[in-house]
């Protein structure tokens, strides 16, 4: 699936990193906040999805595959150095949709996470 120019600024079939802005990425289980202003990306397990070492913002390093109907793959910097670990990496369920958010909806503004 491709974006055309038809395709409306606030939901995207793909996320390629160089768009901008602030996104939600909804897979079968989790949320994905992307800030690419920022560089981050922040997971929010879903109802029924366990804890994960990425539910918190890292800083983006790749994306690699965010298509919706495809499994979602990217990488992730370590905060600092580590001699142990290069990068983390995410490889999700499928992907429903990708939709802009404004940044009061992203986790942790105000002092709340969307479920």
């Amino acid at each position: 699936m491709m974006n055309t120019p038809d395709t409306p600024q606030h939901h995207r079939t793909e996320l390629r990193g160089t768009e901008g802005g602030l996104w939600r990425v909804s897979t079968r289980y989790s949320f994905h906040y992307f800030d690419l202003e920022r560089g981050t990306v922040t997971r929010v397990p879903g109802k029924n999805a366990g804890p994960s070492i990425n539910d918190r913002p890292r800083p983006l390093r790749t994306i690699d595959t965010v298509i919706v109907g495809e499994r979602g793959q990217w990488t992730m910097s370590t905060d600092g150095w580590s001699d142990d670990i290069d990068y983390f990496w995410a490889n999700t369920s499928e992907v429903i949709s990708i939709d802009a958010v404004e940044p009061h909806d992203f986790p942790g503004a105000g002092g709340v996470v969307p479920a």
